[in-house]
C-alpha cells in the first residue's frame, strides 16, 4: 500500500541531496562576490550622501530665488562655513548695510529655512568644505551672503540700493573627506546646479 516515489534515473535507496563539499563551494564563491561588492557599496553610499546635501542646498537656493521672481522682492542665502548652515532670507535693501528682513518659513516643514549641515542625520560626516566666504562680487571681493534681485539675477547691494554688484563666482564646496560635490551658482542668470 505504501509505495516511495524515487526520482528517475536514481536507484533504489540512494540519497538525493548536496554533499558538504559543493555547499561549502556555493559559500565560498558567495563569499568572494560579497567581498568584490561591499567596498563599491559603502563608496555609493558615500557618494548619496554627498549628493542628498548638495542637493538641500541647491533647493534652498533655488527656493530663494524662485521667491524673489514670484514676489518681485529680493531673497537670498547666507552660508556658514563655522556653523555649517545655509539660511534662506528675505533681505531689506533699503537699509544700509543690507539687512535681513525676515527668514522664510519652509514650505514643507513650515519652520524657518534653515538647513544644517553638520545636523542633518541622512548624512552624517559631509560638510562646507570652503576655505573662504562662498560667493565672489565684482569689485567688492567675497562675501557669505547672496541676493536675487526680482528677477532672479545673483547680486550684491550696499548703500540702500544705489550700488549693484554683479556675482562672478558661487560655489559652494561639499566634503566627506573623501570625495567632493560643488553646488554651484551660474553669475548671469543665478541658475543653481550640482556637480
Amino acid at each position: 500500500m505504501y509505495s516511495e516515489i524515487i526520482p528517475p534515473g536514481t536507484k533504489h535507496g540512494a540519497q538525493c541531496g548536496y554533499s558538504l563539499l559543493e555547499l561549502t563551494i556555493v559559500v565560498l564563491i558567495i563569499g568572494i562576490m560579497a567581498a568584490a561588492v561591499i567596498p563599491s557599496f559603502f563608496s555609493a553610499t558615500d557618494q548619496y550622501k554627498l549628493d542628498l546635501v548638495a542637493e538641500e542646498i541647491a533647493q534652498a537656493l533655488r527656493f530663494a530665488q524662485n521667491e524673489s521672481r514670484r514676489t518681485g522682492k529680493h531673497y537670498g542665502a547666507t552660508i556658514s562655513q563655522t556653523t555649517q548652515t545655509i539660511t534662506v532670507k528675505k533681505w531689506d535693501v533699503t537699509a544700509d548695510p543690507v539687512t535681513t528682513e525676515l527668514v522664510p518659513y519652509h514650505p514643507v516643514s513650515k519652520k524657518s529655512f534653515v538647513f544644517d549641515a553638520d545636523g542633518f542625520s541622512l548624512a552624517p560626516g559631509v560638510s562646507i568644505s570652503n576655505s573662504s566666504d562662498v560667493f565672489l562680487y565684482d569689485s567688492i571681493g567675497r562675501r557669505s551672503s547672496l541676493i536675487f534681485d526680482p528677477e532672479g539675477y545673483p547680486v550684491w547691494i550696499m548703500n540702500a540700493g544705489v550700488n549693484v554688484y554683479r556675482l562672478l563666482d558661487g560655489s559652494v564646496a561639499l566634503s566627506d573627506g573623501d570625495n567632493t560635490r560643488n553646488v554651484l551658482i551660474a553669475p548671469i542668470t543665478g541658475r543653481v546646479t550640482v556637480q
